[in-house]
C-alpha cells in the first residue's frame, strides 16, 4: 500500500491506493495457468504422472507332462482353452516333458489338459479369482498298451 497526495485547487486529500482489479485478474489468471500446467502429465499419462498408471498383471502357466510312474513325456500336446473365446492354444512339451504358455489374462478362466496317442489327461481348470501369476501344473497321462 502506498500513500500519496493530491492536491486539488484548495483542498489536500490523502488516498490509500489499493491493487488494481487488473492486476488482482492477472494473478488469478497466472495460479490458474500454473495449476493446470502442474496437473496436466497426469492427465495425458506422460512424465512423472505415468509412472502411477496401473499396469495389469499378466499369468504364466508352466509344468511338466509326465506318465503315471512320473516319467517326463516328450513331444505331448498340452492344450490350453480360454472359457471366454473358447481360443485354444498349444504347445509341445520338451525333451524334459515341460510346458508352458506366458502372457495369459489373469480375467479370464482357462482348462488345461495334454493329449499322446489318444490318450488325454485329466483337465485343471485355472480360474480368474487364483490371484498368482506363476502356476506350476503336473499332467499325467496313461502311457501304455
Amino acid at each position: 500500500m502506498t500513500t500519496r497526495m493530491t492536491i486539488r485547487a484548495a483542498r489536500t486529500k490523502t488516498r490509500t491506493s489499493r491493487p488494481s482489479r487488473v492486476r488482482l485478474l492477472c494473478a488469478v489468471a497466472l495460479g490458474f495457468v500454473l495449476s493446470v500446467s502442474l496437473a496436466t502429465p497426469r492427465a495425458w499419462g506422460s512424465g512423472a504422472g505415468a509412472a502411477t498408471t496401473k499396469v495389469p498383471k499378466l499369468r504364466t502357466i508352466e509344468g511338466i507332462v509326465c506318465s503315471n510312474e512320473g516319467a517326463p513325456i516328450q513331444g505331448a500336446v498340452v492344450y490350453l482353452q480360454d472359457s471366454k473365446s473358447l481360443a485354444v492354444k498349444s504347445y509341445l512339451s520338451d525333451a524334459q516333458g515341460q510346458f508352458h504358455f506366458r502372457q495369459l489374462s489373469m480375467s479370464l478362466d482357462y482348462g488345461l489338459w495334454a493329449e499322446l496317442n489318444g490318450k488325454r489327461s485329466k483337465t485343471k481348470n485355472i480360474s480368474q479369482f487364483n490371484s498368482k501369476t506363476e502356476l506350476h501344473y503336473k499332467l499325467k497321462l496313461p502311457v501304455g498298451k
